[in-house]
């Protein structure tokens, strides 16, 4: 009986040993597998609820579509309307934010219109409308197929990623690789002047990495450039042509033309670049004389 008695505390000291660790290995699990943390994509903004404002205005001011204002409580799993008061901290994704407010809540002014299409993407590739080269926060997003571009708007890849891009509206094709950074530009009245483009070209900032374009051929007669490379050390200018531009840092730049032709402008210097040929440009000399380009090796 004695010996009975001794044995009862040690078996359920056992079975709360088991327990534990079977509660534990739960917990483990839940930690792992978890959901993350809603509000710390780099995305989202953070408003704040001030006196006086209502979920109808907050959806007006800030949602792309005011009728989500149902997504948007859904999101910060408040359930009732009636919770929002003073105070109270609301995150606002990217996918349901107007195009014109950045994930730091600053209000970015509308653009032209779509630019551009993303058609294809390969590894990590994001855009940018708030980005800027002096290093201020910025939000960067995931840059999906068929995705429309604006002007301002920047494309960065990442590690092995690869992006194309088309024109809009005269069908230049642009291939971006690897830990490339680059903007649509605006075209303005004075870079027509001074470039003779017409207003359905197209200007890509390069501020550092590798493109490669094809531009459609140019009309009998039409002496525009249908498509600008801007480089921290030179300017492209392309009319019917299959060309790439290499900006390893803000000291160099690289252009081949594959086929038709180009020019390549710095330093008050332009020299005209034809098919088969390369020219350099290092930061505050004109571009070199071109010279013969190796085989283009074709990449799947």
């Amino acid at each position: 009986m004695a010996l009975q008695n001794f044995r009862l505390p040690i078996f359920f000291r056992m079975l709360i040993n088991i327990i534990a660790v079977i509660v534990l290995s739960f917990a483990l699990i839940n930690v792992v597998f978890a959901e993350p943390k809603k509000g710390i994509q780099e995305d989202v903004f953070e408003y704040k609820v001030k006196k006086n404002d209502t979920l109808s205005k907050i959806a007006k001011e800030f949602l792309q579509d005011p009728r989500n204002w149902k997504e948007l409580l859904k999101y910060n799993e408040i359930p009732n309307p009636s919770l929002i008061r003073e105070g109270t901290t609301l995150l606002i994704p990217g996918f349901l934010r107007k195009d014109t407010i950045s994930a730091t809540g600053e209000k970015i002014q509308p653009n032209s219109g779509p630019v551009a299409v993303a058609d294809f993407q390969k590894g990590q590739v994001q855009y940018s409308r708030d980005f800027t080269p002096t290093g201020l926060p910025a939000s960067w997003s995931k840059l999906a197929k068929d995705q429309i571009l604006n002007t301002e708007d920047w494309i960065q890849t990442g590690q092995g990623a690869s992006s194309r891009i088309i024109f809009t509206k005269n069908g230049t094709t642009v291939e971006l690789r690897e830990k490339t950074i680059t903007r649509i530009l605006k075209t303005s009245s004075e870079s027509i002047a001074d470039y003779k483009m017409n207003k359905d070209g197209g200007i890509l900032e390069l501020k550092s990495g590798y493109l490669e374009a094809k531009v459609p051929p140019k009309k009998a007669g039409d002496d525009s450039r249908k498509f600008m490379v801007v480089t921290p050390t030179a300017v492209v200018g392309v009319r019917g042509t299959e060309l790439y531009v290499s900006t390893p840092d803000d000291n160099n730049t690289m252009v081949g033309c594959y086929k038709g032709e180009l020019e390549v402008s710095a330093e008050g210097k332009t020299v005209a670049v034809p098919a088969g040929f390369g020219t350099t440009v290092v930061k505050g000399q004109a571009p070199t004389k071109p010279e013969k380009l190796p085989e283009k090796v074709e990449l799947e």
